[in-house]
């Protein structure tokens, strides 16, 4: 997902890749035309916008690396695979226990019901794609609608942060019956 974000975004957008390993993240800013590569902290420092592509099992790991991301803008796309990892949300979801960890940073949900192959082509039978995406710092949300846009989404609004519940929900009954691209029909 990660590479798929880098190539999506670096027409449009400064990105910088991070991961725990700096030399991966220069291979995968090179071959993505992302801006450079860095740790997960370096990556984070200045940045306006981070998304989280790390699987749900690794995210402990990865918040710890990325300092308290006070007023920056975060986006889940992870989803907990694991019948466990679901279970110990306890009614939950992902979005809800980063924004837990990081009470100052403006979390939101999105991406999680997108198929990586998708990510660089959005567009299937000259339809664009629906991301649905629910958090709830209104402005935060024009800048994560706005990055959705530049990838050829059609971003959808589902609500606030909690809505993410169900946004988890739906990405398991889509993977159970392996649909394909979403789109919701609206007005705007």
């Amino acid at each position: 997902m990660g590479r798929g974000f880098a190539t999506a975004l670096a027409p449009k957008h400064e990105v910088t890749v991070g991961s725990r390993d700096p030399n991966r993240a220069r291979q995968a800013a090179s071959a993505t035309g992302a801006t450079r590569g860095a740790t997960y902290a370096e990556a984070a420092a200045d940045a306006e916008v981070v998304i989280l592509t790390v699987p749900w099992d690794a995210i402990d790991d990865t918040l710890s690396q990325l300092g308290e991301l006070n007023e920056t803008v975060v986006v889940d796309v992870s989803y907990p695979y694991r019948k466990h990892e679901r279970e110990a949300l306890k009614g939950s979801s992902t979005a809800e226990q980063i924004q837990k960890r990081l009470p100052r940073a403006r979390v939101f949900k999105g991406w999680n019901h997108v198929h990586a192959r998708h990510l660089t082509a959005p567009v299937v039978d000259g339809i664009a794609a629906s991301v649905l995406i629910a958090g709830d710092d209104p402005e935060a949300k024009q800048i994560v609608f706005a990055l959705a846009g530049d990838m050829g989404f059609h971003p959808v609004d589902v609500g606030p942060l909690k809505a993410t519940r169900e946004l988890e929900r739906l990405v398991g009954v889509m993977l159970f019956v392996r649909l394909g691209p979403l789109r919701v029909l609206s007005r705007s």
